[in-house]
């Protein structure tokens, strides 16, 4: 060393001037934000020593605080956005954009580090926004994958089966747990039979094997029930075995009926018309079976008619006769009988309405009406039960109509009490009065009281309390 020259020793001590003067100022970057407080925030225990006048302005420290938290703030929502990205698998399908928002954050964290705070932000910003834009493609991307899976699952070629299951596997990438991913994941999965059993049908389709078709396509379906060419060509080749179905019901039923078998007819007919509801092929089928059988049909009815004529039954039974001769006009023996049984049916209602409601005897019209129905009733020869005891309680009734009851009335010897329709009673404690079954109204007034009304009912049998009119409430 003693050999160097005044230049070479001069040049040593500047860079190591230059050295400690680096050295200095990376400590000073570095150890600066961490020493550095916010001179806002004071320790309530210290004592109030004056503060050293520094560089560093208290409104620049607490800007730099300001950008520093918003900037952990923002860091928070990046990591949150980051790891939900990451667990949608993004460099499957957008690993380059990721990876520059990623280089953002690492930006950040440098300028960070050196207290640029301000500068931080702005990248963690722009991070965010770009991992929020991404976070957006994967739902377009998830879109788009289930449409793709879809329309190739449909499609149902040989080829489609590598499709769909390329984009099963990138919605369930993306989305894991949404309903419609795990949908594609499974029909996607299913594809491969689906193809298998659908080409097969369609094979036993063209040799006119409809239903070994029709189990192909249902095998597909049984697979995926929401294959909408499966279902379609499942109904097709249905509808087929039904036309077939049905063409073979009704030859097997005119050939019953050319046999005069009326019941195999008729069945093989039915069998028609639960293929085809109101098909006219089967309505006309079934015509020409009732002409045939009219007689054996009519016969039958007469009979239940002639039943319900024996039970008293008598609009039943007028019923039946009606229908028959509405169907046939010429049926004789159903057009006499329903003289006499729409006679008995018309007896057995007008005398059912007055015992419904015995109170309109108090008609003198509808009391003359009914005693002469309890006449026409007595005078029928051989009457059955329920007519004798319709007779017995309309002779019962009818009496009690003209049977007066005797009605006990209070008041408060105060009010003018009116029956209406019979008399006015005036004034009273206790009064009676004889009525006849029917409906009574009694009006009581009072000066200086509001006026009341009172209506009751007289059936026949004895009041069981007085009827009270009194004026009571003063106006």
């Amino acid at each position: 060393m003693d050999n160097q020259s005044p230049s070479s020793q001069q040049q040593g001590k500047q860079r190591l001037i230059i050295g400690l003067l680096l050295v200095v100022v990376v400590a000073v970057i570095v150890l600066l934000p961490t020493v550095v407080t916010e001179p806002w925030i004071a320790d309530p225990s210290a004592s109030i020593t004056p503060i050293a006048k520094t560089s560093v302005s208290p409104s620049t420290a607490a800007e730099k605080t300001k950008y520093r938290q918003d900037s952990q703030t923002a860091l928070a929502q990046i990591i949150a956005v980051r790891d939900r990205l990451t667990n949608q698998s993004i460099e499957r399908w957008a690993d380059f954009e990721f990876r520059q928002a990623i280089a953002l954050i690492a930006q950040g964290d440098d300028q960070y580090g050196f207290g640029e705070y301000r500068e931080s932000l702005a990248s963690y910003q722009q991070s965010l926004a770009q991992l929020n834009s991404l976070e957006q493609l994967g739902q377009e991307t998830l879109a788009k994958a289930l449409t793709r899976g879809i329309e190739a699952i449909e499609n149902a070629a040989q080829t489609d089966v590598t499709i769909a299951a390329e984009a099963a596997s990138i919605a369930m990438a993306i989305a894991p747990q949404n309903q419609h991913s795990q949908q594609l994941e499974l029909r996607a999965a299913a594809l491969p039979q689906i193809v298998e059993q659908l080409q097969a049908g369609d094979k036993l389709l063209v040799s006119k094997q409809l239903s070994g078709a029709a189990d192909a396509y249902q095998n597909a379906l049984n697979l995926d029930n929401q294959h909408l060419r499966a279902a379609t060509a499942l109904k097709s080749t249905q509808q087929a075995i039904t036309e077939e179905r049905f063409r073979s019901a009704m030859s097997d039923g005119f050939s019953a009926l050319d046999q005069d078998n009326f019941a195999a007819a008729n069945q093989a007919f039915a069998v028609a018309g639960t293929v085809y509801t109101n098909h006219p092929s089967v309505a006309q089928a079934l015509s020409q079976v009732k002409t045939r059988q009219s007689q054996i049909l009519v016969s039958r009815q007469m009979q239940r008619a002639s039943d319900h004529e024996s039970a008293e039954q008598w609009q039943q039974a007028l019923d039946i006769y009606q229908s028959l001769l509405a169907t046939d006009p010429s049926l004789t023996s159903a057009r006499v009988r329903t003289i006499t049984v729409n006679v008995r049916a018309s007896l057995d209602s007008q005398i059912n309405k007055i015992l419904a409601d015995p109170l309109k005897l108090a008609s003198t019209s509808v009391y003359n009406s009914a005693q002469r129905l309890l006449k026409d009733a007595t005078g029928i020869a051989k009457p059955g039960p329920v007519l004798k005891q319709q007779i017995a309680e309309l002779d019962k009734t009818l009496r009690q109509s003209r049977t007066s009851i005797d009605v006990v009335l209070q008041s408060d010897s105060l009010t003018e009490v009116t029956l209406f329709r019979v008399k006015k009673l005036g004034v009273f404690k206790q009064t009676s009065v004889l009525l006849k079954p029917g409906r009574y109204i009694a009006a009581g007034k009072r000066l200086g009281y509001r006026d009341v009304r009172v209506e009751f009912t007289i059936t026949g049998e004895p009041m069981p309390d007085p009827i009270l009119v009194s004026c009571s409430e003063a106006i």
